[in-house]
């Protein structure tokens, strides 16, 4: 059964709805995560009003980390829920899984963040009504969300009952992260619900109220229990008549950014804030909030939509669909969180922040809201004390960035543990947190990334420097010395291939180390010679200049492996020796169904890999090795790859683009937009995948709309699927916004910022004044 619609939008609305058209109680977790509404500081998961087993309701705020326990990490908890509410019918509760269903349909609408659901439900009792959901978080105002219903009866009166408001008895998969709290009643309408956590003594405060919109008269009481606080309205409805109710919820915490240095009792201007803010919410009502959400909705798709002219409108609906959640992940203003790999739409990877960030979610920022880059810069600058504990524990020097990362100075929260063994049944260590060191490296890639598309010197002295140091000075103490091969080596580590453990020498590990290396020596030389005072300065901070020699003997003497015979470049020492493994059925039974036949110890054995390993190191670096030599590793690796990671897909369709391999690439482009978007009904159930939206627009840009960024400037030279007649998208680039439109051999590209621009079009070098508007057309004989 086809239980998404991707059509249903038409005229201003075409390719901006996704539609669930049947109700499914398995597949709950799907349109929770997709559908989740948000503003970077609070994520609400889009579970249904009424209750069912199997919902997994979610409430989160960005930086409300705690650990609940001594055995546990440090996760994002799970807030009091506001979106429940149990409505009755002549008794009778409403359930779909009771009852018959005549019509049902819940829409999100990526181009104001609003879901709308509409059903027509026939109670046990005969009675049949028709209702109406609305919700949305808003993006104009924080703190606030709001849900407007409408019951309508058709075939008779009826009594209806709804009880709505605060439920505190949440978890997040069994684990309790919040005391009892305390809850109040005030002017017998709003109501009140704070909690602290159990350990980082985050205070929450959240609000809400229920307005009934109905000149007849509405009965309401209190409902009471343990972590409960609710209203019950009650009321005798004609046939035909519509009775609307609007809930207004408002959500504050003492880890928001503008309570950082107040020095006040918190549970008290929190209760104040959170009242003044939902009394002045609920005066403007679902409506008139909903437009202002709106506006600033409209704001940022002027700033951020790509128009693609596509044969296939899905390609249009699923970068809209990347472009909404992008927004609604990250905490623009806010440089004490960072980004989950699950956003704010769920528990999974408990809100920690992976290499996702550096390498696929701020490209996006970096090239689009420069601003929000900078924060999540600054982030891993704050990340740099426990990265500089993790070194010294490890036994190493200089700055190893933690795995995992969550509140800014928690260090390194992964995990110890995690799942079950499938052969020996004992627990199964999570070694990431020990051996994937190549993050480290990643956190320098973003920073430099960062400062070649925007010049952000300010940024580099107060931040930036430091990071490329203090990363460099790791790897100089990390790299072993191999005398009997004369060389330096990376050995005992998992790259980016987490199918792959103990390994040495994996190539992706081995080139950005000493090309963090290196890059460390050019800050320090660029540094000592312009910036001396600041030199010294950082000098003092990151003993650079004490291990400055032995870095550059081992960049000099790094092992960087190479192409064999046959044109193959190993991803580790070990990986062309492995066993072969047929991957078809693997493939077929899903992603990560090989876990569920081998386990680590067999997995390390086979040459099969987890994710783009060799060809990530080819994404970030193209002109690393010759053409031939890409094209026959990227073929070599993708048929060895199951692509069991998010990440995978996008960066292989770059990669596959930029060969001249175009159907390869647009099928990975396709099935990179499936991942959450896609037909299968368990993707998401634990969240959405942060990582695969960036990737979702790197594919768009920096792959088929051929965009690059290198010390030599601005490139951009599209090479657009067979189908894809046009792409318009917006970057900046230096503070200059460009608009750049690409049809077939054809480009035009605006420059709407102040100041000239240069930059390479279809390899030809030319400079874009400020205003003007640049015309070039491929010449075909510069194609590869």
């Amino acid at each position: 059964m086809q239980y998404l619609d991707y059509d249903t939008g038409t005229g201003a609305l075409r390719n901006w709805l996704i539609c669930e058209n049947n109700f499914n109680a398995h597949y709950l977790g799907k349109c929770e995560a997709i559908f989740t509404q948000g503003n970077g500081y609070l994520g609400v998961r889009n579970s249904l009003e009424e209750a069912y087993i199997g919902e997994t309701r979610g409430m989160f705020v960005a930086g409300t980390y705690d650990q609940a326990d001594t055995d546990e990490v440090t996760e994002l908890p799970n807030l009091p829920d506001v979106t429940a509410m149990d409505i009755s019918v002549n008794g009778f509760r409403f359930h779909l899984d009771t009852g018959t269903i005549r019509e049902y349909g819940r829409t999100m609408n990526l181009k104001n963040g609003e879901t709308v659901r509409r059903v027509k439900w026939v109670a046990p009792d005969g009675n049949f009504i028709q209702m109406e959901f609305r919700r949305f978080v808003s993006l104009s105002d924080r703190h606030v969300m709001a849900t407007k219903i409408t019951v309508t009866p058709l075939s008779g009166n009826i009594s209806l009952s709804v009880e709505s408001g605060i439920d505190g008895r949440v978890t997040n998969n069994g684990t309790q992260h919040f005391n009892s709290g305390k809850c109040r009643l005030y002017e017998g309408n709003y109501l009140q619900m704070l909690s602290k956590t159990v350990q980082s003594g985050v205070t929450v405060a959240v609000h809400c109220a229920n307005l009934p919109r109905l000149t007849e008269c509405v009965d309401v009481s209190l409902v009471t229990d343990r972590r409960i606080l609710k209203n019950r309205l009650t009321v005798k409805l004609k046939k035909g008549t519509d009775f609307c109710l609007e809930k207004i919820s408002t959500v504050h915490t003492s880890r928001d950014l503008n309570y950082e240095h107040l020095n006040v009792d918190m549970a008290e201007q929190l209760e104040k804030d959170g009242m003044e803010s939902l009394k002045t919410a609920c005066e403007a009502g679902y409506d008139s909030l909903l437009r202002r959400s709106s506006t600033a909705w409209e704001k940022y798709w002027k700033a951020s939509d790509i128009k693609v002219k596509s044969g296939n409108p899905y390609d249009q609906l699923g970068l809209r669909f990347a472009l909404y959640h992008l927004n609604i992940m990250v905490k623009g203003d806010d440089s004490r969180v960072g980004i989950g790999a699950k956003g704010l739409s769920g528990e999974g990877y408990r809100g920690h922040t992976f290499w996702d960030t550096d390498l696929f979610i701020q490209p996006y920022f970096t090239l689009t809201h420069p601003d929000v880059a900078k924060t999540l810069l600054e982030y891993r600058y704050r990340n740099l004390e426990g990265a500089r504990r993790k070194a010294l524990r490890d036994g190493y020097r200089g700055a190893m960035y933690p795995w995992e990362c969550a509140w800014y100075d928690d260090g390194e929260v992964t995990p110890r543990y995690l799942g079950v063994d499938v052969v020996t049944g004992e627990r199964v260590p999570v070694l990431t947190g020990i051996l994937e060191q190549h993050i480290t490296a990643d956190v320098a890639y973003g920073v430099w990334q960062y400062y070649i598309a925007t010049g952000d010197e300010k940024y580099m002295k107060r931040c930036g420097y430091e990071i490329l140091l203090e990363t460099a000075v790791f790897w100089g103490s990390r790299a072993e010395y191999n005398r009997k091969l004369d060389r330096y080596e990376v050995n005992d580590v998992i790259g980016p291939d987490e199918y792959k453990e103990h390994v040495s020498n994996n190539a992706y590990t081995n080139y950005m180390a000493c090309w963090n290396m290196r890059l460390g020596l050019r800050a320090a030389d660029l540094l000592q010679n312009k910036q001396p005072q600041l030199f010294q300065q950082l000098d003092r901070k990151t003993d650079f200049s004490k291990y400055r020699e032995k870095i550059r003997k081992i960049c000099g003497k790094m092992y960087l492996p190479s192409a064999n015979a046959e044109g193959i470049i190993p991803q580790t020492d070990e990986y062309l020796s492995l066993k072969p493994l047929d991957l078809e059925k693997y493939k077929q039974d899903g992603v990560l169904a090989i876990t569920k036949k081998l386990n680590g110890d067999q997995l390390n054995r086979y040459m099969v890999s987890k994710q783009a390993d060799l060809v990530m190191l080819m994404f970030l670096f193209p002109d690393l090795f010759d053409r031939n030599i890409e094209k026959k590793n990227f073929t070599f690796y993708e048929a060895h790859t199951l692509h069991d990671s998010s990440l995978s897909k996008s960066v292989h369709c770059i990669v596959a683009n930029r060969l001249g391999m175009k159907k390869t690439a647009y099928r990975l482009f396709q099935e990179a937009l499936d991942i959450d978007l896609g037909p299968n009904m368990k993707s998401s159930d634990t969240g959405i995948h942060s990582a695969s939206m960036g990737g979702i627009w790197q594919s768009a840009i920096i792959g088929f709309g051929g965009l690059s960024f290198r010390e030599g400037g601005l490139h951009i030279d599209p090479h657009l699927p067979e189908n894809w007649e046009r792409i318009r998208f917006s970057i900046v680039w230096h503070g200059n916004a460009l608009l750049i439109t690409v049809s077939g051999d054809r480009m035009e590209v605006t420059n709407l910022g102040s100041e000239d621009i240069s930059a390479s079009l279809f390899q030809f070098q030319v400079t874009i004044p400020a205003g003007a508007t640049i015309i070039k057309e491929r010449n075909r004989k510069n194609e590869f």
